[in-house]
């Protein structure tokens, strides 16, 4: 499963066009190696991770988790379950402090706007789209960029974590206005090895590229994204952080600036609900010490810990670590 943006930032969906890669690492100490993986090469690589994400993704998947949202000078954390309607999510926390009896007035009123059949519809559908949309910019990965190796990390459990750069391809001729972004892009993947997976992905629009998704638009020369994902069950993995620090117009007009860090974690599988179940759950599950509780490093969050927003640049040791969002 690709998990999509709430509603309320529909406008800054076209940026997931870079950032829907995929992908995390966890924390670890990572030691450095001087073989290469296994020796395969790094297209062969990324093109088997990418194959595997696809297949991930075709299956359902049902979880309850928890999101730490960080976007200009506040933060809110959110209790988020899937159904098979769509996401539904209730805000427990802003700024670390429980609700105030207006700020739950107005969740409440939110939920219940957010929860009405023909929302909940037009939402499924607005996911549907933006998850095909995905699955063909992941599937076009292979085919838009260059692969060199930069190094293989051992990690405690024995993975092997290869980190590539990638550079956009010459020649490449992108078949749609989303895949367009991938044009101005470079960067660096991590790829485990040893499970056939894309754990993290920090790309940097190296010039001004142009964007579509559903809409018009032009991202600057300069926008960042970091995304990573890690194991959840043994057959299914999710993100576990995503950074995304863009600048741009939507429609050539409006100015569009996306500055968000978030961190997923407590992903918990659940059983199929309605709705009006899932709106039960999160108000009986809802425990303010869980969800104050900061999520634990990630094997990718160590080296995330590196990864954390900065410039980029090449570098020997590759980091790693954990996150999500919600459909709302």
């Amino acid at each position: 499963m690709i998990r999509q943006l709430p509603t309320q930032y529909m406008q800054v969906r076209p940026v997931l066009a870079g950032a829907c890669f995929v992908l995390a690492v966890g924390t670890f100490a990572a030691m450095p190696t001087h073989a290469w993986g296994q020796g395969t090469p790094p297209l062969e690589l990324v093109r088997t991770a990418v194959e595997n994400e696809l297949k991930d993704n075709e299956q359902p998947h049902l979880f309850s988790w928890k999101v730490r949202k960080h976007r200009g000078h506040g933060t809110q954390v959110e209790h988020l379950v899937d159904t098979p309607s769509g996401v539904v999510s209730r805000v427990v926390l802003i700024d670390d402090k429980p609700l105030s009896p207006n700020q739950q007035s107005a969740e409440d009123e939110r939920l219940r706007k957010a929860t009405e059949p023909a929302q909940m519809r037009r939402k499924l559908k607005e996911e549907r789209d933006d998850d095909a949309r995905t699955r063909k910019m992941l599937a076009a990965i292979p085919e838009a960029f260059d692969f060199s190796y930069v190094d293989t990390l051992s990690a405690p459990n024995g993975h092997m974590l290869t980190t590539l750069k990638f550079t956009p391809r010459p020649g490449y001729d992108p078949p749609t206005r989303e895949l367009k972004v991938f044009t101005g892009m470079e960067g660096e993947l991590v790829v485990d090895e040893t499970a056939s997976r894309l754990t993290k992905v920090d790309g940097t629009l190296v010039q001004d590229v142009e964007f579509g998704w559903g809409i018009f638009g032009r991202l600057y020369k300069g926008g960042r994204f970091l995304v990573e994902k890690s194991e959840i069950t043994p057959s299914h993995w999710d993100t576990a952080r995503q950074y995304l620090h863009f600048d741009g117009k939507v429609l050539m007009i409006k100015s569009l600036h996306i500055d968000e860090d978030e961190t997923a974690w407590d992903y918990q599988p659940v059983p199929a609900m309605t709705v009006e179940q899932a709106l039960d759950f999160l108000s009986r599950s809802d425990h303010l010490q869980d969800a104050t509780l900061a999520p634990a490093p990630s094997p990718a969050a160590r080296l995330a810990s590196r990864s954390a927003p900065r410039a980029m640049h090449s570098r020997v040791p590759a980091p790693h670590s954990r996150q999500s969002f919600r459909g709302e």
